[in-house]
Parts: structure tokens; sequence; C-alpha cells
């Protein structure tokens, strides 16, 4: 079973490349869950997935990184047991260091399970959020197995490129995956990344 954990700051677009990962794995015939953890009480994404048809579970009123730990691995649990996905997605909130659900989801005992984590960075706003919360920003992305530069339609080229050296410069890392999941640019080189990491 494949479990994708798609992290990155609030807005930065991670329900919609969920919406087009989990569709590309229900064209191939794969059971696909979905895991939602809003920060408020009305679960907007949650809602929003359930509406096209895929098993969603939410988590609400909570971090999966910390407060909600256990609730995470409890409905792990049930949606392997009661649903037998091929793959599970999960969308923490914007708030939530990525690294950690992982550590959450390892202590599962006995889940056969291949794990990424899939960063997503918003191309037009990063900068705003590097210079305000570059600790918290480099503590989200870093550990990601696939770094996603989204919204590189509305992002001019100089902000693309300074996503990718304070990348490059804070994580170390240079292999990035321009995309656009509103215009699709890039996520059909993205998907093929996610699915075959």
């Amino acid at each position: 079973m494949r479990i994708h954990v798609l992290g990155g700051f609030l807005g930065s677009g991670k329900t919609t490349i969920l919406m087009k990962l989990a569709s590309s794995y229900a064209r191939e015939g794969r059971k696909v869950s979905i895991i939602v953890n809003e920060a408020g009480d009305i679960g907007v994404d949650g809602a929003t997935i359930k509406g096209d048809g895929f098993n969603t579970t939410e988590l609400p009123d909570g971090c999966i990184c910390c407060s909600l730990t256990v609730s995470l691995q409890e409905a792990i649990v049930n949606i392997v047991d009661q649903l037998h996905p091929d793959v599970i997605i999960i969308e923490p909130t914007g708030l939530a260091i990525p690294s950690r659900i992982v550590e959450a989801i390892d202590g599962i005992k006995d889940l056969d399970k291949e794990m990424d984590i899939i960063g997503v960075v918003d191309a037009h706003r990063f900068g705003i959020f590097a210079d305000k919360k570059p600790t918290f920003i480099t503590e989200q992305i870093r550990g990601s197995d696939l770094i996603l530069m989204n919204k590189i339609d509305v992002a001019t080229p100089e902000q693309q490129e300074s996503v990718r050296r304070w990348i490059a410069d804070n994580i170390g890392r240079s292999d990035i995956i321009g995309v656009s999941a509103k215009t699709g640019d890039g996520m059909e080189e993205a998907l093929e990344a996610i699915r075959n990491d």
C-alpha cells in the first residue's frame, strides 16, 4: 500500500494537487482513500473531496502531527481493515510538519506500506512566508521526497528562480518540479514522479 503525505503551507494548492493525484490513481482502477486534517470547525476540503466521490476521513480540530497522532493512527488502521485501499493520501493542515506525521504512521504495528512526503510550495507567495517564517518553512519541507513548486501560472520567472535558490540554499535540494495545479502545466511530470517514487 502506498501512503502519500502532502505537506505545505496554507493556500499552497495541496487540495487541488491531491484531487489530481487521486483521480490519476482512480483512472488506473486503484482504490484510493483520503485523510484530511482541517484546522477549523468546517471541513471545506473534506466536503469538496467527498463531493468528487472519494472515500474521505476528516480529522478536524487539531493537528495530526501533534495533538491528533492517535486519531490518525486509528483512522489509518480502520481504513485499511474496512476498505483495503491501494493508496492513502493524507492532506494535513497547512501548519503541520509532515515528517512528524510519517513518524506517527511508522508507529502503527504490522502496517505494510511504502510512504513518501510530497512538499508543496506556493511559487507566487513563497517569498512572503520565507521572510516571515523561515525556520517553520524549512522544517515543513525538509524531508520531502519530492518538492512541487505550485502556481507557476501566476508566479514570475524571477519568483520561481528565487524559490529554487532559497530551497537549494536552505534545504539543499535542486530537484524541484514546477507545476500549476490550476492549468495542469507540469502536472503530468509531477504525477509520474510521485507514482514512481
